[in-house]
């Protein structure tokens, strides 16, 4: 199942997504409507990351997902720590 790097990056994408969904639960004030997709996007993300077999096996392609993913996780949090400054 580890096969490469992209294995662990499904996986911070799916904990991400998870996350995101706790959010409204923990934080209300914190959650917006555009998050649906951004968990979504993870969710479908990550599980195409995680349980994929002979995709992505071309070393620029997978170095491209990762800074992909890392992007996507840093806008993520910055917009939720940019909405709690703005909340108090």
């Amino acid at each position: 199942m580890f096969n490469n790097p992209l294995n662990l990056v499904g996986i911070i994408l799916m904990l991400a997504a998870i996350y995101l969904c706790a959010l409204p639960v923990v934080r209300p004030q914190l959650f917006r409507r555009e998050d649906i997709a951004l968990i979504s996007g993870f969710l479908i993300s990550g599980l195409i990351l995680l349980f994929q077999e002979r995709w992505y096996n071309k070393e620029l392609v997978q170095f491209n997902l990762i800074l992909l993913a890392i992007t996507a996780i840093f806008y993520t949090i910055e917009s939720i720590r940019w909405r709690s400054k703005n909340i108090q």
